[in-house]
């Protein structure tokens, strides 16, 4: 254990520092009442297993992840690799038909984009888009639909082929009188048009469903036709029954799959703007806008602004200022989903922003991000905080004007978030919260995602991003340790910096000042190459850095490097806060290990 006195002094020495770094980033407090395993900031920081603060990893600009290795060719050097690719990609889908994998992406070329895994992209042929509209997707069996808040709906097909949607089909026959008596099936007859249906008899001649064999076209989705049935033999009563017709959502904003169905919302300034339409059971092209619809908080005016679906059958719609829950039960029909309030005081700001963690949901509300965990916990209390509590000072530095760009996504116990701050009109800042330390780890720069995306081609899952550059990026977070160099600690070609600026350490003494006696980093590096750090400290919450040590080398290949400093030169303070910076490669952060001697208390300053 440590010597704690000076024989020669006879002064007690005081001890501060971190053991590790799990408690994140707390820079909404002052740095001198953080707490002991947290720090007060940190710029492309992530935390490791063991508690450790490292430098993130690097994005690449592979599609698909191919082993380049096993090739003589340069991929960042090939145009046709990105040939055709136009700023910003504002939509991203991975689409799985079973037989083959796509890639699709929506940018500023006011079309979508196709590419297999081997990352060369083209146009989908009919696929055009309003001018920089957002465009979601959502795929239900082999078909994957998409909307862009102002065309109809479409869909890519298996072929990868852009496919129309037109209403005025006939999808099923409802039977308003069953009949009864007849002693063969009764033909249906449709009063224009080239649909085909079957009777289907059951006891005592009644006449209990139809099939719908040829759904025909062209037929008017406001005004069906009429149907008869051939009359029942004399003594009976003959059938009726009333035909649907298929629609389309008008202006198709929002849309998810859930329950083997197509959810939908609208743009179009008729219709209501908390109407979610309901396509038929795996049918995306059936749509029944009046009797297949529901309408969630009555009319309240506040407008859906996302749909997530739930365990079960719950699907959240998430409103600007509130929370409802569906139970979008597939044996019932959609007139009778039960529709419940989880909270009316908080709302959702950014559709994207909505992720889906185990049980619990996260999102990005007014107040930072929030958890419908937590929501569900304090509505008997009427008490509950966002998570992003102790990063407030960077949640109110979004630009609230452009907050609707904001997305996010749940990857490896991590949910990443991607926003504008300050007077950025994109995003450009990424906050990283931990789900297993419950800690935020700080801000990540260098990525402006407007969508993420998480593939499988051949099995192998990765996350994924399209930017306002028109660039897309994989997540290189999937390759062992052992095995990575510092060209994994890069975004394609670009390395980065990244720092840790430890809590204002007080030594165990509020009230007096102190005097420095050492300061020990405790850091790593696993790479072939040592690694170049800038160490800085900082006296009593001063905004202004004096550095404590430059171009410290950081030894190639050893586990442990420990860097020990003299403080006694740097004079008397009362807090003393420590930043560790590398301009480029991963820094691994073990702990920090500071003493110090008390001083008297001075009556006066």
């Amino acid at each position: 254990m440590p010597v704690q006195s000076n024989n020669v002094l006879d002064d007690p020495i005081l001890l501060d520092g971190n053991d590790s770094f799990l408690g994140g980033q707390v820079s909404s407090t002052r740095a001198n009442l953080i707490p002991d395993n947290a720090y007060s900031e940190g710029k492309n920081i992530d935390l490791d297993p063991f508690g450790n603060a490292v430098t993130r990893r690097g994005a690449d600009l592979t599609v698909g992840y191919l082993v380049w290795e096993t090739t003589a060719t340069n991929w960042e050097s090939e145009g046709q690799f990105w040939n055709g690719l136009t700023a910003p990609i504002t939509g991203c889908a991975y689409f799985d038909t079973g037989a083959v994998e796509y890639l699709v992406l929506a940018d500023g070329s006011d079309s979508l984009k196709i590419s297999t895994e081997s990352g060369i992209f083209s146009a989908i042929t009919g696929s055009t888009l309003e001018s920089g509209a957002t465009v979601n997707f959502a795929q239900l069996s082999n078909r994957l639909y998409y909307t862009d808040g102002d065309s109809a709906l479409r869909y890519i097909d298996d072929s990868g082929d852009n496919q129309s949607i037109s209403g005025g089909r006939i999808t099923s026959i409802g039977i308003t009188e069953e009949g009864e008596g007849y002693t063969s099936v009764p033909t249906i007859t449709f009063s224009s048009g080239a649909a085909v249906a079957t009777s289907v008899l059951g006891y005592g001649g009644k006449v209990v469903s139809a099939t719908v064999g040829t759904a025909g076209s062209g037929y008017s989705t406001t005004t069906p036709p009429t149907i008869s049935f051939t009359a029942a033999p004399t003594g009976g009563t003959t059938a009726e029954g009333v035909a649907k017709v298929s629609q389309t959502p008008s202006k198709p904003k929002l849309i998810v799959t859930h329950t083997n169905r197509l959810f939908a919302t609208s743009a179009d300034p008729d219709v209501p703007d908390d109407t979610i339409y309901v396509g038929d059971v795996l049918d995306g092209e059936s749509w029944d806008l009046a009797g297949n619809s529901i309408r969630v908080g009555g009319g309240d005016g506040d407008p859906i602004v996302a749909m997530q679906p739930w365990f079960g059958f719950l699907l959240l719609v998430f409103k600007e200022r509130s929370i409802w829950v569906v139970d979008a039960n597939p044996v019932q029909e959609v007139a009778n989903w039960t529709i419940k309030l989880i909270n009316n005081r908080v709302g959702c700001v950014a559709a994207r922003t909505v992720q889906q963690v185990g049980p619990d949901v996260l999102f990005l509300s007014r107040d930072g991000v929030r958890s419908i965990k937590t929501i569900e916990s304090g509505a008997q209390t009427d008490v509950s905080q966002p998570i992003s509590t102790p990063i407030n000072d960077l949640i109110g530095r979004i630009n609230q004007a452009q907050i609707s760009k904001c997305c996010a996504v749940y990857w490896r116990n991590r949910y990443l978030l991607s926003v504008p701050l300050d007077s950025s009109v994109n995003p450009d800042t990424v906050f990283c919260y931990h789900l297993l330390a419950a800690s935020w780890t700080g801000f990540w720069t260098g990525w402006e995602p407007r969508d993420w995306l998480i593939t499988a081609f051949g099995g192998k899952l990765r996350v994924n991003f399209g930017d306002q550059r028109g660039t897309f990026y994989t997540w290189d977070d999937y390759t062992p340790d052992i095995d990575t160099t510092e060209a994994n600690y890069r975004d394609g070609t670009i390395i980065y910096e990244s720092y840790i600026k430890s809590r204002a350490y007080r030594f165990g003494e509020t009230w007096g000042d102190k005097i420095g006696y050492s300061v020990q980093f405790n850091l790593e590096n696993i790479h072939s190459t040592a690694i170049s750090s800038n160490l800085s400290y900082y006296k009593d919450l001063s905004g202004s850095a004096q550095t404590l040590a430059s171009s410290v080398s950081l030894t190639a290949d050893e586990n442990l490097i420990r860097k020990g400093y003299n403080l006694l030169p740097k004079g008397r303070f009362n807090q003393l806060q420590f930043k560790v910076q590398a301009d480029s490669g991963r820094l691994a952060l073990h702990s920090i290990s500071a003493s110090a001697f008390g001083q008297p208390i001075r009556p006066e300053r």
